[in-house]
């Protein structure tokens, strides 16, 4: 069983670094060839800036894999010598190795944004940054590990009343998610009056009632351009970068904000998480009928604590290998995004927002077909421009 368990594990990670390999090559071939939607030195700027993530995808993937390898060839033995019986201690000793293993990463990926423009936070704001979050993730992951450890302690098909538990819990993130922001950036009232009733109108148009508008510090920690509507009910804001603000026009803005207007007209955030929730009860019952023999090969006992430990490794394997089914229903919902964009403001607007996006963001235009089933949710802007164009 457990040679079982790590051939899946290592297939996965074959599979990623392949697959990022691929990619690089494919990437490569296209950077020789003529630029699309920004210039040749930009074009080949952008697809440098890819080869690199997919370097950092490389190493994050064998980090993965040396943490799996060690923790089941006596790593979980190890750590549960040590923990006294405490399962909320093994859990968090599990994500401390992770973390530990996976922080010179983090920096390398912080230094190459700093090299194309994009980092613009001090290493003092990443400390103060990561401090926050291991502290928000050691309050509510303890408390979330701690509902878990009780249950499967307590029911016999605990997976069951565990699914619930977390699927709740989704739901309340995604309601509670712009006071978690607050922790990071500054929130300030939209101040552009003009901005601020037009789109005030367009979400009046779809029934969009939102908490406010506002506008986020991002330039503070990054230089790329986004926009989001956050929260569900009366959560809701809308919410837009100060770097949105500065480079794209109020019409290029309005464009962006009528396609996050489809998502909400078309309901895709409640479809989304519906479809969370039944992918999460498929993983709820694999980690809740775990075979004992796993557990004796690794020499650990059925603790809640290894439980979830290797919950969380199966987790990894099993999100991955369902991402095309997401992305594939995530791509239609961006067209359809789309379109409700173009019908509330003219689609050359959409269309040149889209290209300084591009151009911003230093997204490189184009992707293999076999890597954006794997990991786009998003159609590339060639695809959005060209149905746009068709519309």
């Amino acid at each position: 069983m457990l040679i079982g368990f790590l051939t899946i594990f290592t297939i996965y990670i074959a599979f990623r670094v392949g697959l990022d390999i691929y990619e690089s090559l494919y990437i490569k071939e296209e950077v020789a060839k003529e630029a699309v939607l920004m210039g040749k030195k930009e074009y080949i700027e952008a697809g440098l800036y890819a080869v690199y993530k997919k370097i950092i995808d490389i190493f994050d993937a064998f980090a993965s894999l040396f943490v799996v390898v060690t923790l089941l060839f006596g790593g979980l033995w190890l750590i549960n010598y040590f923990d006294n019986g405490n399962d909320l201690i093994t859990i968090f000793s599990y994500f401390a190795i992770t973390y530990i293993v996976t922080l010179p990463i983090t920096i390398y990926q912080k230094i190459i944004d700093k090299r194309f423009g994009f980092n613009k936070a001090s290493w003092k704001l990443f400390v103060i940054d990561e401090i926050k979050k291991i502290v928000l993730f050691v309050i509510l992951g303890g408390a979330i590990f701690y509902g878990l450890i009780y249950f499967i302690n307590s029911f016999d098909n605990w997976w069951l009343i565990g699914f619930s538990f977390v699927f709740i819990i989704v739901i309340l993130i995604n309601l509670l998610l712009p006071y978690f922001m607050m922790m990071f950036n500054k929130f300030t009232p939209l101040e552009n009056e003009e901005l601020k009733h037009s789109i005030e109108e367009m979400m009046s148009k779809v029934g969009f009632k939102s908490s406010g508008i506002f506008v986020m510090d991002a330039s503070k920690r990054d230089s790329r351009l986004n926009a989001f509507f956050g929260g569900i009910g009366n959560t809701k804001r809308v919410v837009l970068f100060d770097t949105l603000l500065e480079k794209l026009s109020n019409n290029e803005i309005l464009a962006v904000l009528g396609h996050e207007l489809g998502h909400f007209k078309h309901k895709d955030i409640i479809k989304n998480i519906a479809m969370i929730g039944v992918m999460m009860f498929g993983l709820f019952f694999i980690i809740g009928n775990l075979p004992d023999s796993l557990f004796n090969e690794i020499k650990v006992e059925k603790t809640p604590g290894n439980i979830l430990v290797l919950g969380f490794i199966i987790s990894e394997v099993y999100f991955y290998f369902l991402s095309p089914i997401m992305n594939l229903i995530s791509r239609h919902n961006e067209f359809e995004a789309d379109k409700m964009g173009a019908e509330l403001n003219e689609a050359k607007h959409l269309k040149s927002a889209l290209i300084k996006l591009v151009n911003e963001n230093k997204s490189f235009p184009k992707s293999s077909k076999i890597y954006s089933l794997m990991y786009h949710s998003h159609p590339s802007v060639l695809e959005r421009i060209e149905k746009l164009d068709k519309k």
